[in-house]
């Protein structure tokens, strides 16, 4: 009995939680009698380790040397410690019975997501320690490792969106004699999955020549970067995620398919808050050839998230859904609170409706409303009854004109060219009496106050495309828009227009750059990759581990109090 033999109980029974939620737990333990401590904290951590060796030879004093070199890496993400019970100093008792001390966190939301690889790992932990008085005394701990998933919406990506094409040529030769070519076209809708979807492939085969592909692979590639900050140096991990086959395509043959690939299930990490580990999915297509010809191959990024593209496969269930948070408060047992909004499950749709415009799809058949507001204008005008200005639409109240009467500045009827000097002829005046636009004789203001009421010439439409002009009736190449004799300022031929556009043509993308694997001929990981197991399943060694590195961090804090 006693605090060795208690248990820590969280809220998430499989022990994950989303990037920002808030982490919620009890320390259960019995005492079975008064027992005189500092005081009991529970500490929560989340951090990136990397590290791995190297060996190396040196000469010295004309002796070979042989030595390790220790490439390390470590950042901390957050990390959180208060007392339930005590104080760091001072002492005080812990009466005897059922205890039941209670705790909460917050994880930042910009938090990467919890990883275990080959040379090294992002984890995040919950630890309770006893701080016991007495020179000769230990601090007792126990500790739980969480489990944090970071989203990633693929719906923030444009390039998730975008189609994925792949073109295979070659050419095959042999005793220096042509022995034709085939070439394979392949097309992918999107970009972005997630796991558990489908990956629709469009397969396009042709093989003029006298060789047979024997098959042709697509593969999913995940390659993981560690970089090492102390002794500076990187480290590579490769790995093949999933893998199909087809074919044969003899020669001189056509084959044409349609090919679905599953997304294995396999954990999506959003590692993007990292420093020193970086993760990177390809889809690779090779080919394999019969004989002694060499088959071609093409590599492309592909993106892997939690959140799937709206519209695209978004009712397909995560395979791994019952690995994912699942927060449940009994409220007859349990005194928390609910859960706020922040805590909630991410939606397997982004939107509502599958749609991100309220009320209908793109083209807008509605008006969006943004945040909820309306119009302060009736009617969508911005200004009452149409006008600016009150009272008279016109921009001085009362007053139908800027002038006051007989403060015109035209003299005599108030024309603007004395004596009736207008500057077109009156056979090519832009204003010639005829019809009145409106299909009426109706008569409409001159162009100047005070002329004489003159009906508008007759448009005829004139259609270019989506911009309407108009001419007069008659002859439809004449527009009256210079006056008689003046030249044409510019060129109406498109060969000698200086203003024509001309579009360019149209660039051929070159080759996207390979990535050349590098071989990894290192020792065995110094890390157990499964680092996720129950409390009562976890080794000696593991648990060894962490306490030696929690009794370094104790060391350092002992230190920096006193």
């Amino acid at each position: 009995m006693g605090f060795d033999d208690g248990q820590i109980i969280l809220d998430s029974e499989n022990g994950a939680y989303y990037a920002g939620q808030t982490v919620r737990g009890r320390m259960v333990f019995t005492q079975g009698k008064m027992k005189t401590i500092h005081g009991i904290y529970v500490d929560m951590k989340g951090f990136c380790k990397v590290h791995w060796t190297t060996s190396h030879t040196r000469r010295v004093n004309d002796r070979t040397e042989h030595y390790t070199v220790h490439h390390d890496s470590h950042e901390e993400y957050f990390r959180s410690k208060h007392f339930m019970f005590g104080s760091e100093n001072g002492e005080h008792h812990l009466k005897p019975g059922q205890h039941d001390f209670r705790f909460e966190f917050h994880i930042p939301p910009d938090v990467p997501s919890t990883f275990e690889g080959s040379y090294g790992h992002i984890r995040y932990r919950v630890k309770v320690v006893m701080v016991t008085s007495g020179i000769f005394s230990m601090n007792k701990d126990k500790w739980v490792p969480i489990k944090v998933h970071a989203p990633l919406d693929l719906n923030e990506s444009r390039m998730c969106r975008e189609p994925m094409e792949f073109d295979l040529s070659s050419s095959y030769c042999c005793w220096c004699m042509n022995a034709g070519f085939s070439e394979i076209m392949v097309r992918m809708p999107v970009s972005g999955y997630c796991p558990g979807q489908l990956i629709p492939m469009e397969v396009s085969c042709q093989n003029d020549s006298n060789v047979e592909i024997e098959e042709i692979k697509f593969a999913i590639k995940k390659d993981v970067t560690y970089t090492a900050a102390y002794e500076p140096d990187t480290r590579r991990d490769h790995d093949t995620v999933a893998e199909i086959t087809k074919g044969p395509i003899p020669g001189r043959t056509t084959r044409n398919w349609t090919v679905e690939m599953e997304v294995p299930a396999m954990d999506m990490y959003n590692v993007n808050a990292c420093r020193y580990i970086d993760i990177e999915y390809h889809f690779k297509i090779s080919t394999e050839v019969s004989g002694c010809h060499n088959g071609t191959e093409e590599t492309r990024p592909i993106i892997f998230g939690t959140i799937p593209l709206v519209g695209f496969q978004d009712t397909v269930q995560n395979p791994l859904h019952d690995q994912l948070p699942q927060i449940q408060v009994n409220p007859t047992t349990s005194s928390y609170p609910p859960a706020p909004v922040i805590n909630q499950p991410y939606p397997s749709n982004g939107y509502p409706s599958n749609t991100p415009y309220p009320g209908g799809a793109p083209g807008f058949p509605t008006t969006p409303n943004l945040g909820g507001r309306t119009s302060p204008y009736p009617q969508g005008q911005p200004y009452p009854n149409a006008s600016p200005y009150p009272g008279v639409a016109q921009p001085y109240p009362g007053v139908a004109a800027p002038y006051p009467p007989g403060t015109s500045p035209y003299p005599g009827p108030n024309p603007p060219y004395p004596g009736g000097n207008s500057p077109y002829p009156p056979a090519s005046s832009p204003f010639a009496p005829e019809k009145s636009p409106h299909g009426s004789n109706q008569n409409i203001l001159p162009p100047y106050p005070g002329g004489p009421m003159q009906p508008l010439p007759q448009v005829t439409p004139l259609k270019t495309g989506t911009i309407g002009f108009g001419v007069a009736e008659g002859d439809g190449t004449k527009i009256p828009l210079l006056p008689a004799g003046a030249a044409v300022p510019y060129p109406t031929s498109p060969a000698s227009n200086p203003y024509a556009a001309s579009a360019p043509e149209p660039s051929t993308p070159g080759n996207d750059e390979q990535k050349v694997p590098l071989d990894d001929t290192s020792e065995p990981p110094p890390y157990n990759p499964e680092f996720m197991p129950r409390p009562h399943d976890m080794g000696d060694k593991q648990k060894t581990e962490e306490k030696k590195d929690d009794k370094k961090e104790e060391k350092k804090d002992e230190k920096e109090t006193k």
